[in-house]
């Protein structure tokens, strides 16, 4: 009986191991989706950034110069 039990024992370690390099593969395809994912974002920001850098937003400029109007003397030729 005790070859029986033996064998039986190392029928389940090879089950578990089997097991687990299954859930391993698993894991690693899941973070390489989650790695891809945040390449993704990463890409976005950099884009963002570069967006940024080539036109500020309104509240980052400065004013622009106002124009004066013009002469009295052109005004009253229309």
């Amino acid at each position: 009986m005790s070859l029986y039990r033996e064998a039986i024992t190392a029928l389940k370690q090879v089950l578990l191991l089997d097991e687990q390099v299954r859930n391993a593969a698993l894991d690693v395809a899941r973070m390489s989706q989650e790695v891809a994912d945040l390449r993704d974002r990463v890409s976005r920001l950099e884009g963002m950034l570069a967006g940024l850098r080539v036109q500020p937003p309104a509240e980052l400029r400065p004013p622009r110069p106002r124009r004066l109007p013009p002469p009295e003397r052109d005004r009253g030729k229309d």
